[in-house]
């Protein structure tokens, strides 16, 4: 392949952006002339995804392992691509060739571990995370995902710091501060969960969690009449009370780290009267 016809797939990929359809005949013009090689048929499916031809991309990513059996990249991309597509058994039998060929590459190991975590399988999808960063591959993903993992082993002091981290690499991601702020309610620092839900109300004033986390940490504060205002103003923004539902479900949680269950007990009950009050 040469450099003129990678010039052309980076440019068809960039044309997709504006104008997919006139990508698309671009490519079907050029696909015939490009050489069949495992680099050629790895790029191709490349820029298939961008094309979104996910038939097609599979089918180049499997050309290219035909072709170079021994290289990992397109095992890496193939696998990658079937976990976007939900195809997960697929996706770690794929991603699991690359890194056992480079077991110290960062990328192939940080996708294996999300793989892992979409399918549920929390125990590897761990040591693969953490085996990544140590490897190298540090991001606010990474970490935002053994912040849900930890959380998930009830490991919370972990989790809390594995949102701060990520929070770190990426100030603007509003969900991590809920997130943390939550487990500072769990872990009893109200002050600091009250911080943690203003940043990230600041960063998405619809955040409706948050503004339920902020009530709940209010109300567990002693200030019971701001934090039932604080739930009236979440609740006319909340259609159908779905977000509440889901916040009194956090309730066990609550009451398993806060030994006040009375106070805790009440506000449900005032919560519930609440909801049924705005409903109608």
């Amino acid at each position: 392949m040469t450099t003129t016809q990678f010039q052309q797939l980076d440019e068809i990929i960039a044309l997709a952006q504006s104008d997919l359809k006139e990508a698309r005949k671009a490519m079907r013009r050029l696909a015939p002339e490009l050489p069949n090689s495992a680099p050629v048929q790895t790029a191709l499916g490349l820029a298939y995804i961008a094309l979104e031809q996910p038939r097609d991309a599979v089918r180049a990513f499997k050309r290219a392992i035909e072709l170079d059996p021994d290289n990992p990249l397109p095992h890496y991309h193939l696998g990658t691509h079937q976990a976007d597509m939900g195809l997960l058994p697929q996706a770690i039998v794929n991603l699991r060739v690359a890194v056992a060929a480079e077991p110290e590459n960062g990328d192939y190991l940080a996708a294996l571990g999300f793989a892992y975590y979409k399918a549920n399988r929390q125990p590897e999808a761990i040591e693969t995370l953490e085996a990544a960063l140590e490897a190298g591959k540090e991001n606010d993903d990474i970490f935002a995902t053994l912040g849900y993992l930890y959380y998930f082993k009830k490991q919370l002091t972990a989790a809390r710091d594995a949102f701060s981290r990520a929070i770190e690499l990426n100030p603007d991601y509003a969900e991590l501060y809920n997130n943390r702020g939550f487990l500072h309610i769990l872990l009893g620092d109200m002050e600091q969960a009250q911080v943690d839900l203003a940043q990230c109300l600041e960063k998405d004033s619809k955040y409706l969690r948050a503004r339920y986390n902020q009530a709940v940490a209010t109300w567990l504060q002693g200030d019971q009449e701001a934090a039932l205002d604080q739930y009236r103003k979440a609740l006319r923004q909340d259609r159908g009370g779905v977000e509440l539902e889901q916040h009194l479900r956090d309730f066990e949680q609550f009451e398993q780290a806060w030994p006040d269950i009375a106070r805790l007990a009440e506000l449900r009950m005032k919560l519930a009267v609440m909801h049924k009050t705005l409903r109608h």
